[in-house]
C-alpha cells in the first residue's frame, strides 16, 4: 500500500505515513510535502526533457563527444553547427550574388565533395570533438552547394523540385540511418544493454 499524498509505501497497520505525516485512508487536500515532492519531480522531468531535446543524447559519458556545452545546456554538435550552417550557407551564397559566377557542375560536385566527409564518421575519426566540429561544417556547407546546384539545373522548376526531394531525402536518410544505428550500437554494448529503465541517462526521463 502506498500513501496517497506522497506516494511512500506504507504497511497495513500504519494510521500515518511514516514519510509526509498524512492520516491513512483519509481523503484530504495534498500536504505541502506532497505538493512539493510533487512540483521538484515535474520540474526535473521538464529539465531532463528539455536537455534531452536540445542535446538528442542521454546523459551518459559515452555520448559526450556528441554534444557541445553552452552554458548550462548540452547541444547537439550534428544539430547545432550542420543545420544553421546548411541554412545560413544557402542564405550567404544567394546574398552575395554566387549561384551565376558559379557553373552547376562547381556547385554540384563542391557539394559532393564537402558531404564526403561523412566517410570520417564511418572511419570512426569523429570521435575526435574537433573533427566531427569540422564534418558537421562541411556537411552543412556541402548541402548549401548542392541546393544552388540542383535549382541551377537547365530543368523546368518542377523537375528540379523533384530532384531536390529526391536527392535530399537520400543524402539525409543516409546520415540519419547511420546516427541512428551508432546510436543503437553504443547503448548495445553498454552493461544495461538498452534497457532505458535502468539506464542512468534514460531513467529521469522516465519516471
Amino acid at each position: 500500500m502506498h500513501c496517497s499524498d506522497c506516494g511512500a509505501e506504507i504497511k497495513d497497520n500504519d494510521k500515518f505515513c511514516s514519510s509526509c505525516g498524512s492520516k491513512v485512508g483519509v481523503i484530504q487536500s495534498e500536504s505541502p510535502i506532497g505538493v512539493k515532492s510533487r512540483r521538484k519531480k515535474l520540474s526535473l522531468n521538464r529539465e531532463e526533457l528539455k536537455s534531452f531535446l536540445f542535446s538528442h543524447h542521454p546523459k551518459c559519458e559515452k555520448f559526450e563527444g556528441h554534444t557541445i556545452k553552452i552554458r548550462s545546456t548540452q547541444f547537439c554538435i550534428g544539430c547545432f553547427i550542420g543545420y544553421p550552417t546548411a541554412f545560413f550557407g544557402i542564405l550567404v551564397i544567394y546574398l552575395l550574388g554566387l549561384v551565376i559566377p558559379f557553373e552547376t557542375e562547381f556547385l554540384l560536385i563542391t557539394g559532393i565533395a564537402l558531404l564526403s566527409s561523412f566517410i570520417l564518421s564511418l572511419l570512426d575519426l569523429t570521435k575526435i570533438r574537433i573533427i566531427k566540429i569540422i564534418q558537421k561544417f562541411c556537411i552543412g556547407l556541402g548541402f548549401a552547394f548542392l541546393f544552388w546546384g540542383i535549382w541551377t539545373l537547365p530543368n523546368s522548376f518542377n523537375i528540379n523540385l523533384i530532384l531536390f526531394f529526391i536527392i535530399f531525402g537520400i543524402a539525409y536518410a543516409i546520415i540519419m540511418s547511420y546516427h541512428a544505428y551508432s546510436f543503437y550500437k553504443t547503448c548495445k554494448k553498454c552493461e544495461y544493454s538498452l534497457d532505458w529503465e535502468k539506464c542512468p541517462g534514460f531513467r529521469k526521463l522516465n519516471e
